[in-house]
């Protein structure tokens, strides 16, 4: 392993530069290769195709996608715009294409961003597992760019939700799994706050194990995006409280003992991360201030919003309780302005 992991390294890294002349690969080939060849050998492709297409001339990497975008149209002209995922003749050329992409964002126009980007999708779903998994590969590396044009941003979360829920079922690992989630969650906040919402809804009053551990599973999630990337989930911040209060809904007792546990952790997390939320122990509010100027205060006992403050023209930068609970400060940073 050692020896091959040695050799793919001099060939994409020093090769080009120490031997003259160097005839690089076939970029073609190498997208074929990666769609149709085992693992190991996919692995190599890749790695070969990436470094290729890296220390191409801009000038040459642009006649790549010009060429390679005009053969997409011509599939295109006579099957009809739907992609095929990988499966089709354009496969490789999507490929290529997606790869240039994830490396080089504004290589590829918005037309033919947006075809590749939804060729990546169907491609997810794909029953063939290479196509699935490159899929998932290239959609988290190029999650920047692919992100701006998708049609169902939604869809995209919950199916990236349920590979890594379910990875086994789908012939991939964890961590490949998790490198997409955690790749497209911070660009898609609010999506992905509402695919914890249903997750962690997918419980029932006579709580069974697999339906408990799939909404402790959805707030563990939760709490390791927040951990990871709080700026880029600020926005959604206040449907994550409530997202997690809904699991401590006293309507829902035998919900609320399995969950308790995992969602004070995870409301504990959300104040010590964000200046914007605090906590109020004895009156057991919670408050949270947002980036539409607005702070939302929820009952902690009751599982439900309490109250929603204007006054604010800026962003709220922070928020905090008195002693007594009963009085509330805020600061907008944007609108230099304390309440």
């Amino acid at each position: 392993v050692e020896l091959c992991g040695a050799l793919l390294h001099f060939l994409s890294k020093e090769a080009p530069s120490r031997l003259e002349p160097y005839l690089d690969s076939d970029v073609i080939a190498l997208a074929h290769f990666w769609l149709v060849s085992p693992e190991s050998a996919r692995a190599t492709a890749h790695a070969l195709l990436s470094a290729r297409l890296g220390r191409t001339q801009p000038a040459t990497r642009q006649a790549i996608v010009t060429e390679w975008t005009a053969k997409l149209n011509e599939r295109a002209a006579v099957v009809g715009p739907a992609p095929a995922g990988l499966a089709g003749p354009e496969g490789p050329a999507v490929i290529v294409l997606a790869v240039i992409g994830s490396h080089f964002v504004d290589s590829l126009n918005t037309a033919t961003a947006a075809r590749v980007a939804k060729a990546l999708v169907a491609a997810l779903s794909s029953a063939i597992l290479l196509h699935s998994k490159a899929a998932s590969h290239l959609l988290a590396r190029g999650a920047a760019l692919w992100c701006r044009h998708l049609t169902d941003p939604l869809a995209l979360l919950r199916t990236l939700y349920t590979r890594y829920w379910r990875w086994q079922d789908f012939g991939t690992t964890m961590q490949e799994a998790e490198f997409a989630l955690r790749s497209v969650a911070p660009i898609l906040p609010s999506e992905f706050v509402e695919v914890i919402g249903e997750e962690a809804s997918r419980h029932s009053q006579l709580v069974c194990h697999v339906r408990s551990e799939r909404s402790v599973t959805a707030i563990r999630v939760l709490v390791a995006m927040i951990k990871r990337h709080p700026l880029p989930m600020l926005p959604a911040l206040p449907r994550a409280v409530e997202v997690v209060l809904s699991t401590l809904d006293p309507a829902h007792p035998l919900v609320r003992q399995a969950l308790m546990q995992h969602s004070t952790a995870a409301l504990k997390e959300i104040v010590r991360r964000f200046p914007q939320a605090t906590f109020h122990q004895e009156t057991q509010r919670f408050a949270v201030g947002t980036v539409d100027a607005l702070v939302v205060i929820f009952d902690v006992r009751t599982a439900t919003k309490w109250r929603v403050l204007e006054g604010h023209e800026g962003a709220i930068s922070a928020v905090t309780f008195d002693g007594a609970g009963q009085r509330l400060a805020t600061f907008s940073a944007a609108a230099s302005r304390a309440s």
